[in-house]
């Protein structure tokens, strides 16, 4: 089968022909962008990640996990001498495990199960990423706390995994308790297959990709933006896999679906039967990703889209599939039944718990189905064009349902600095409670958005001078020197009577920017009441 190449593209190479998709070289270009990268692919916004790691997405997991312990328990499944392990896939910058942590570990402590403990596992097969968790200032007291450990976890090579400080080696033959497996915006991003149904002939559906030159340099950020990419279909019988569970899902699409193209998640699949054997099939998989959990979903598909992300690039998740494995090997998948915008969360279910799962159908209703955090994120993006309409009472609102969320707050911002020139006293308070609450619920990934210096801005036109300076030293320690910032806290300072440290902040301001007018002003004052004091 040789592929034809349109005429407009001839001076293009044919570096990849009629390959399997899962077998393609796209996704050793997407594990070189991942290692080169680091925390800058969500940083500076390559890879979209606001959806899957905000305080509202990680109360909402915590509660399904909490459901899931509680199944545990009532089966007496749990030995309460050994650690649960909840295990993160993928985890990029840590973010969510942060917001997981902050608020499941309070609620666990005041829970029935305080007793058995419990242990998130960071992971990831970029060693940049590992290292940045490690040294994560915000991370260090779970470290302390013998609560978050990390280790290095390559699911398409790994049966394993040794924790890089304790040392301890999850195998089959070590884990006493049931696996919690966590896996946001993962299933997109690594291998899979696609397949085409028409006429109940199955087609196995190959990739070929041209590129400008001949040698792809791996360490190109945009070498995705210069591949073309076609496909071709292959006629082949169901029992395409060595497999049989997975041709099985094959051949149900043949006979169920018709004049559609499907992918199929082959490297998600043997990663859960990885995690099931290094779970002794005692596992529960909570994953929330961009994808299709119900059949009609699958019907009049097109050819696969790659969905480009400034380096690197995502698929649609089959969960349907992980669905229809889960449930042929007698586990409890639970999906929403309803479409999904932007984030679509499941829950798969493996081994005792499975037969009876009733606390974790339950939690998983009530904070997935019923509280959708895409339904969230929806409500969110609705919102952020409108802020300048509602009350600083709405916004507080607003926040405090967010989870103290940073990013809502920096779309307030404007709104919030507009409404507390009228506000009353108590209002006043409540929004300084409120600002602690953002700043303590705060995880920085070296963004270029400094929240300490927006919260400082707040508090000084609410008169708290001294949290305001507090905030500004924040700013200085994350983001660096900026004659701004300098003399922000020079006028905190000012307003404090700190007049000695108040010369030396703004001469750092003039130092910075000899040309700041303000700042000019200001020193000529604080230098009269210096002045005058002796």
């Amino acid at each position: 089968m040789d592929i034809e190449i349109p005429t407009e593209n001839l001076s293009q190479q044919l570096i990849e022909k009629n390959q399997r998709l899962s077998q393609s070289l796209l996704w050793k270009i997407q594990r070189q962008f991942f290692q080169q990268q680091g925390v800058q692919a969500w940083n500076t916004g390559k890879v979209p990640h606001y959806v899957s790691s905000n305080p509202f997405i990680a109360n909402a997991y915590g509660k399904v996990v909490f459901g899931f312990l509680r199944d545990g328990h009532r089966h007496n499944t749990l030995d309460s001498t050994q650690p649960v392990y909840l295990l993160e896939l993928g985890a990029g910058s840590g973010r969510f495990a942060y917001h997981f942590l902050k608020q499941f570990c309070e609620s666990y402590s005041q829970s029935i199960l305080r007793e058995i403990p419990i242990k998130y596992i960071l992971t990831d097969f970029a060693e940049q990423n590992l290292n940045f968790w490690q040294s994560h200032p915000a991370l260090q007291p779970f470290i302390e706390q013998g609560v978050l450990d990390f280790a290095r976890f390559d699911v398409e090579t790994d049966t394993q995994l040794k924790l890089l400080h304790s040392g301890d080696i999850l195998s089959a033959e070590t884990l006493n308790n049931p696996l919690i497996v966590l896996a946001n915006y993962f299933f997109d991003s690594i291998p899979q297959d696609a397949f085409y149904i028409q006429n109940g002939q199955l087609y196995e559906t190959l990739i070929s990709v041209l590129s400008p030159t001949a040698e792809l340099d791996f360490s190109d950020p945009n070498l995705f933006q210069d591949l073309e990419i076609f496909y071709d279909d292959n006629p082949i019988t169901p029992d395409y896999y060595d497999d049989p569970d997975f041709n099985q899902i094959l051949h149900t699409y043949q006979q169920r679906l018709a004049d559609t193209t499907i992918l199929f998640p082959f490297t998600g699949l043997k990663c859960i039967q990885n995690l099931r054997q290094l779970s002794s099939d005692r596992l529960l998989l909570l994953s929330g990703d961009k994808g299709y959990s119900r059949e009609t979903d699958l019907l009049e598909r097109d050819q696969p889209k790659l969905t480009l992300h400034h380096g690197c690039f995502s698929l649609m998740v089959n969960y349907h599939a992980i669905a229809q494995y889960t449930q042929n090997q007698k586990g409890q998948a639970l999906t929403s039944p309803h479409r999904h915008g932007s984030f679509n969360i499941c829950a798969f279910v493996f081994g005792n718990p499975a037969k009876d799962c009733i606390e974790t159908r339950q939690a998983y209703r009530e904070a997935i189905e019923n509280s959708s955090p895409d339904d969230f994120f929806a409500l969110k993006k609705g919102l952020e064009s409108n802020y300048c309409t509602l009350t600083l009472q709405q916004i507080l609102a607003y926040l405090r349902l967010s989870r103290w969320d940073a990013n809502i707050f920096f779309g307030c911002f404007p709104t919030l600095m507009e409404q507390i020139k009228t506000a009353s006293d108590t209002l006043i308070q409540e929004l300084y409670w409120a600002i602690q609450n953002i700043w303590n619920t705060y995880y920085y990934i070296g963004e270029s958005q400094d929240l300490p210096f927006h919260l400082s801005m707040l508090l000084y036109n609410m008169g708290y001078y001294q949290e305001a300076s507090e905030f500004l030293q924040h700013s200085l320690k994350l983001h660096g020197n900026d004659p701004s910032t300098y003399h922000n806290l020079a006028m905190c300072q000012y307003r404090l009577r700190q007049l000695d440290e108040a010369w030396e902040s703004i001469n750092q301001t003039l130092k910075l920017n000899p040309d700041f007018e303000a700042a000019r002003t200001l020193k000529i004052k604080i230098e009269a009441e210096i002045s005058r004091r002796k």
